[in-house]
């Protein structure tokens, strides 16, 4: 089936994949080809896309739209960060900071944006630790 996270800064994704799995407001779902048609709102997790030959790719998104019909699979995502592209000390620090920012917060406004940022960067920091576990070891030379 053809996979398409699409993302307000263009194709993060455009592919052949053996399989899809993500979090809807109804809970997760595996997608799988010859799957039926469906249109389901996305929430905020990793979105786990296998690829023919056995490589996985991972991505951190913020929500969106998931649209299946005919053997094609659309992710419509403000964001989508690959998992390569994350580094979990980064995003440790940025979660800290946001932390910080709802401890001080002022009013509800303040402490709503908060509370985004903070789950933003957990999303962030868990797709970045899963990436860790599931990438392939290289060998080490040994001389």
């Amino acid at each position: 089936m053809r996979f398409e996270l699409l993302t307000l800064g263009g194709s993060k994704f455009a592919g052949t994949a053996a399989s899809v799995q993500l979090t809807t407001v109804d809970g997760e779902i595996g997608i799988l080809p010859h799957h039926e048609s469906l249109v389901a709102q996305v929430i905020g997790g990793p979105v786990v896309v296998k690829v023919p030959g056995g490589g996985t790719e991972i991505f951190a998104t913020f929500g969106g739209l998931l649209e299946v019909e005919k053997n094609v699979v659309r992710l419509l995502a403000d964001e989508a960060d690959h998992a390569e592209e994350l580094v979990a000390e980064e995003i440790e620090a940025a979660l800290a900071r946001a932390k910080e920012l709802r401890a001080t917060a002022k009013d509800k406004h303040e402490l709503a944006r908060a509370q985004e940022q903070i789950d933003r960067q957990a999303v962030r920091l868990g797709v970045a630790r899963m990436h860790r576990r599931i990438r392939p070891q290289r060998p080490t030379s040994q001389q």
